[in-house]
C-alpha cells in the first residue's frame, strides 16, 4: 500500500465508495424514489469513508489487511437494504461493483509503483481515470442491457448463481485486498492481472448465461399465458353462441373494464355448471398492471377452482372472489368449497405449470402468493404490489 496522511486515505474511500455504490445504483432499481436515495447513497458514502478513515488512523497495519473485505459487508448490506430487487440479483450487482473497484485499486496502486516509483498523487490520478471510465462504460454500455434483462435475470437466478457469484468475488478481494506485503514484483502483478482478467470473464459470462436463460424461461412462461388466454376467448365463444351472440351478465363488477368482463365471463361460466359465485371486486380503472398479466392471473385462478368444483361430485359447490385495491396494493382472495383432499390433490399436471408460471408474475410486481386448505375450503391469496410498476 502507498500510505499517505489520514485525508489521503479519506479521498482514497470516498472514491472506492462511490464507484462501488455508483456501480450498484446505476443498475438497481431502488426501493425509494431515485433523488431520496441517491440522497442515502450519498449519505451512507460520506459516512463510511469517514469511518474508515477513522480505522486507518487508528491501526494502520489492521486497516490494510482487513479494509477491503471489511467494505464488502459494510457497503453491501447498506446496497441490498436500499434495493428493491430479488436478493440474487442484488448480490450480482454488488459482485460486480466490488469486482471494479478491485480493478481500480490494482491499476492505482500498482500502476504508480511500476512507472512512478510509487507517488500517492499518481495513484490518486490513476484511480481517477479508472473510475471514470468505468462508470461512463456502466451509463452507456452496461445499463442499458442490464435493465432490458432485468426481468430475465430475476426470473432464473437462484442460491447456486449467488454461491457462484460470492466465490468469484472472493477471488478478485483475494487477488487484490490478501493481507500479505504487497511486495512490488513482476510476477506478483502479471499473476493479480491475470486472474482480475478470469474473474472478469467469468462475470460477464455468467450475466450472458442468465440473461439468455430467463429469456428461454420467459418465452416458455409467455407461450403458457397464451394457452390462457386462448382458454379465456373459448369461454368467451362458448358464451356468445349459447346467446346467440347476446352478451349475458353484463353487470359492471367493477371500474375496470378488462377485470370486469373477465369476471362476467367467469360468473355465466360458474353458473352454467351449477356453481354458485359470488364476485365483489373494486379496482381502480387505471390500475398499473398489464392487461395480459391480470387475465393470466384470473384465469388461472378461476379455471382451478371451477376445475375444483366440478371435479367434487359435491352438491354444494360455491366460490368466493374477492379483489380489492387499497393504494398501490392489490389483493385477491379465491375460496371454493370443494377443495381435495390429499389423496385427490391430483390437479391437471399443466394447471401445475400454469401455477408457476401465476407465481413468477406475482414476484415481477413484488407480491407475495399462498395457496392453502382450510376447513375444505380451497384458499388462494395473492398480494401485488404496484407502486414501482409506474416508475418503470
Amino acid at each position: 500500500m502507498l500510505g499517505g496522511s489520514v485525508w489521503i486515505a479519506l479521498l482514497r474511500h470516498i472514491m472506492g465508495a462511490m464507484l462501488m455504490m455508483g456501480v450498484f445504483f446505476l443498475l438497481d432499481r431502488p426501493r425509494f424514489s431515485v433523488k431520496r436515495a441517491a440522497v442515502y447513497y450519498c449519505v451512507f458514502g460520506v459516512l463510511a469513508a469517514a469511518a474508515f478513515g477513522v480505522w486507518y488512523l487508528i491501526d494502520f497495519e489492521v486497516f490494510v489487511r482487513c479494509s477491503g473485505f471489511a467494505a464488502i459487508f459494510v457497503v453491501g448490506i447498506f446496497c441490498i437494504l436500499m434495493s428493491a430487487d430479488f436478493l440474487y440479483l442484488s448480490i450480482y450487482k454488488l459482485t460486480l461493483g466490488f469486482y471494479l473497484l478491485s480493478v481500480m485499486v490494482f491499476l492505482g496502486i500498482d500502476g504508480s509503483r511500476i512507472w512512478f516509483g510509487g507517488s500517492i498523487w499518481v495513484d490518486l490520478a490513476l484511480r481517477a481515470v479508472a473510475e471514470t471510465v468505468i462508470l461512463l462504460f456502466i451509463i452507456k454500455s452496461v445499463r442499458p442491457r442490464f435493465q432490458a434483462g432485468r426481468d430475465f435475470l430475476s426470473a432464473v437466478m437462484d442460491l447456486p448463481s449467488a454461491i457462484t457469484l460470492v466465490f468469484i468475488l472472493m477471488i478478485a478481494g483475494v487477488g487484490t485486498y490478501w493481507p500479505d506485503g504487497h511486495e512490488l514484483s513482476i510476477n506478483r502483478v502479471v499473476r493479480i492481472a491475470v486472474m482480475l482478467v478470469m474473474t472478469g470473464t467469468i462475470q460477464w459470462m455468467t450475466f450472458r448465461t442468465y440473461l439468455y436463460r430467463g429469456k428461454e424461461y420467459y418465452c416458455r412462461m409467455e407461450k403458457e399465458l397464451m394457452e390462457l388466454n386462448e382458454l379465456l376467448l373459448r369461454r368467451q365463444l362458448r358464451l356468445m353462441k349459447a346467446e346467440e351472440l347476446e352478451v349475458r351478465n353484463v353487470g359492471k363488477f367493477c371500474d375496470n373494464v378488462t377485470v370486469s368482463k373477465i369476471l362476467s365471463v367467469y360468473k355465466t361460466y360458474a353458473d352454467e355448471e351449477n356453481i354458485q359465485i359470488e364476485v365483489r371486486a373494486d379496482l381502480n380503472e387505471d390500475l398499473k398492471i398489464r392487461e395480459f398479466d391480470i387475465v393470466a392471473i384470473l384465469v388461472s385462478i378461476f379455471e382451478n377452482a371451477i376445475y375444483e368444483c366440478c371435479s367434487a361430485g359435491e352438491e354444494t359447490r360455491r366460490i368466493n372472489m374477492i379483489l380489492q385495491q387499497n393504494g398501490n396494493k392489490v389483493v385477491l382472495l379465491c375460496q371454493n368449497t370443494c377443495a381435495p383432499t390429499r389423496k385427490e390433490e391430483g390437479c391437471p399436471e399443466h394447471w401445475k405449470d400454469k401455477a408457476e408460471s401465476i407465481q413468477k408474475l406475482v414476484r415481477h410486481y413484488n407480491g407475495e402468493i399462498d395457496f392453502s386448505i382450510e376447513n375444505r375450503m380451497h384458499v388462494s391469496k395473492i398480494l401485488l404490489d404496484i407502486s414501482a410498476q409506474g416508475t418503470q
